[in-house]
């Protein structure tokens, strides 16, 4: 892993939405030239399969929650990777 995406991965969620709010404004800027505005996508879709990723997380924290009659046991289970959450009845 790369030492950016490690740091990426530390930083919090709200940090890195605003770096990615950052980088669409530059690039939103007429002036950043071709190679830059490259530059700036690449990082800016890193950012957002970060920020994705941890709301996915965060997601699945909430149902696991929301399952429990109480909710203290469930804040202390580890997540399964494999495991899918259930369609909530909503």
């Amino acid at each position: 892993m790369e030492s950016t995406e490690k740091n990426r991965t530390t930083e919090r969620f709200e940090d890195q939405l605003e770096k990615l709010e950052e980088i669409v404004a530059s690039l939103e800027d007429e002036t950043v030239g071709l190679e830059e505005a490259l530059k700036l996508f690449e990082q800016g879709m890193t950012l957002a399969k970060s920020c994705r990723s941890r709301l996915e997380e965060v997601e699945q924290r909430v149902r696991r929650l929301l399952e429990t009659e109480d909710g203290e046991d469930a804040a202390t289970e580890p997540l399964d990777d494999d495991e899918s959450p259930p369609e909530p009845d909503w």
